[in-house]
């Protein structure tokens, strides 16, 4: 009677942990997934203001471009 609970007993904690490890690996995956789409979201958002800084740094440069031009005219015109 001994022995067999000792086997049951055995059988039992050994699906125990079995149980927990794969909760915990399952788990595990789960916070994978979720930072990896965090994390696409902030490349997203990062690609997004890299063109806005890009399109202003543009605009600033036509804008230059303009005000060089404009004063070059008006040095013309002395």
């Amino acid at each position: 009677m001994g022995i067999t609970l000792i086997i049951v007993g055995g059988v039992v904690l050994v699906t125990l942990f079995a149980s927990g490890f794969d909760y915990l690996t399952k788990k595990r995956q789960r916070l994978d997934q979720e930072t990896k789409n965090k994390v696409t979201e902030l490349e997203k958002k990062v690609a997004e203001l890299e063109s806005m800084i890009t399109e202003r740094n543009d605009r600033v440069l036509q804008l230059e471009d303009n005000v060089s031009f404009v004063t070059k005219l008006l040095e013309e015109k002395k």
